[in-house]
């Protein structure tokens, strides 16, 4: 979920969208793997809840990249056979112990799971990140034979920039990790409803598309999408092939920086205004990924399309030039 910004490089920026009929393409390799029961609420009327938060050990069982800026690390845990998604977008706190060290046991019960992390000391303490699931098995089977579920996380990684870059990229199978559940965002409070993702969000973007083709199959011709990324490299690949001609619209931003995806994206969402496109009729937007991002994203929708703020649910997934605690 949270990973560092995309460092700027030379490149010509550009936004590309489609809406209306169009004839879908062969998917090449579909990537729904999170089982329709490991949804608590198929229905999410409203932003789902999670009451339990509670922390499980965990192995790296597989390091893989699906794009060149995206370290995807495959964690495995009996726990996982019962793990109930609230939603499709769910996230987790990923506590990323030192080489050779286990995660010590954390109660976050009457605190929040920072607080809990922090009170540790200091020698034992492991890093804490906030990543999207991206998919989810509970069915899977450990190298030993026996039953177990995995976990798929992305981690946007542009050189050592970051603490959690760090650690993905030197993960390897063995590491041992724990995760804790947070809950999720997006809800179906809309048919009609604006999709924005930076990179670090494209991996709960697209399970919510998934989500929806899946048990509301009728309704992603009212999803209109806005994907920023730098490049290619940012993207797991097959994200066009798999949903234009699907979803009612398909928009991809591309700029060298945060600041210009920022730009052209807004720009992009004025002149939707301007013109009447149909994503202007949504009734909920969701908006993940830089916090200035989103925020110049949400003024837009606000101010010029008229949505109520309530109607705009935007988070922040990390911040330009600063370290998120």
């Amino acid at each position: 979920m949270r990973a560092p910004g995309p460092r700027g490089r030379p490149g010509a920026r550009r936004h590309r969208h489609h809406s209306g009929a169009r004839p879908r393409r062969p998917r090449k390799d579909p990537v729904t793997t999170t089982p329709a029961t490991a949804v608590r609420d198929l229905s999410l009327p409203t932003e789902p809840g999670r009451a339990d938060t509670p922390v499980l050990p965990a192995t790296v069982t597989a390091v893989t990249s699906p794009a060149a800026s995206i370290r995807r690390l495959t964690l495995s845990s009996p726990a996982f056979r019962d793990l109930v998604l609230t939603g499709p977008d769910e996230y987790l706190g990923l506590l990323m112990p030192e080489p050779g060290r286990a995660v010590p046991p954390v109660d976050p019960t009457g605190t929040n799971l920072r607080a809990a992390v922090n009170a540790l000391p200091a020698p034992d303490r492991p890093l804490l990140r906030w990543y999207s699931v991206r998919n989810l098995r509970r069915d899977a089977v450990a190298p030993d034979g026996s039953p177990t579920g995995e976990i798929d996380v992305d981690v946007l990684v542009h050189g050592d920039s970051g603490p959690g870059s760090r650690w993905a990229l030197r993960a390897r199978p063995g590491r041992r990790c724990a995760v804790s559940p947070a809950g999720g965002i997006w809800c179906r409070a809309s048919t009609r409803q604006l999709l924005v993702a930076d990179p670090t969000a494209v991996p709960a973007l697209r399970s919510i598309l998934e989500f929806t083709r899946d048990h509301h199959p009728a309704e992603l011709a009212d999803l209109h999408v806005a994907v920023l990324a730098s490049g290619p490299a940012d993207l797991e690949p097959g994200l066009r092939d798999e949903w234009e001609g699907s979803v009612g619209t398909l928009a991809t931003v591309t700029g060298a920086t945060v600041t210009e995806q920022a730009r052209e994206v807004t720009t992009l969402l004025s002149g939707w205004a301007a013109a009447g496109h149909p994503a202007t009729g949504a009734g909920y937007a969701w908006v993940c990924g830089e916090q200035g991002l989103c925020k110049d994203v949400r003024r837009v929708l606000v101010d010029t399309w008229g949505l109520a703020g309530a109607d705009v649910r935007w988070v922040t997934y990390w911040i330009l030039g600063r370290e998120r605690p």
